[in-house]
């Protein structure tokens, strides 16, 4: 096999994979930041029920906190 053929082959695999690779890092980046934000969402929420707050959804959050093991 020509050697130029070769390396160009293995250039356009390495691409490839880097391509993909990116995309699975930036969907496991996207999905990290959505369950960061709904964690800190909980905690707002627990902590405005600490706070004083009483409607429903501050109670909710409030008693998952509280009841997780």
């Amino acid at each position: 096999m020509d050697i130029e053929l070769l390396a160009k082959k293995m250039r356009e695999h390495a691409l490839r994979i880097e391509a993909e690779q990116e995309q699975i890092d930036l969907s496991e980046r996207k999905r990290r930041q959505e369950q960061l934000d709904a964690l800190k969402k909980l905690y707002f929420n627990a902590g405005r029920w600490a706070g004083g707050a009483r409607d429903r959804l501050a109670k909710q959050c409030f008693e998952k906190i509280t009841h997780a093991d």
